[in-house]
């Protein structure tokens, strides 16, 4: 009878002891989803970021657009030049250069 505190002790010590493992384990998975989470957070954060800096480039550009067109067409480029550069249609460059005739 003895013997008996003493196996159940040394059961309760084996179990507790996979139980810390097996929290160990699952503490180390649950770092390692954050961790993904968090870098998948970061890349969705830049490339937010980007397209945000990218669509204020092409407004500002947008805004200067007929400007420039007229101005290319001046300097004797073609629509077609025109066109193929700015990667817009023939008709897209028509349309610019009437509505800043009609101005």
């Amino acid at each position: 009878m003895a013997d008996e505190p003493f196996r159940v002790e040394q059961i309760e010590e084996k179990a507790m002891e996979i139980y810390v493992g097996e929290l160990l384990t699952l503490a180390d998975k649950i770092k390692n989803i954050r961790e993904a989470i968090r870098k998948d957070a970061d890349t969705l954060y830049r490339r937010l970021q980007r397209a945000g800096y990218v669509r204020r480039l092409w407004k500002q550009t947008e805004e200067t657009m007929p400007a420039l067109i007229a101005e290319a067409y001046a300097a004797d480029w073609t629509v077609a030049d025109i066109a193929h550069e700015l990667g817009v249609s023939e008709s897209y460059v028509y349309r610019v250069l009437r509505e800043r005739r009609d101005q």
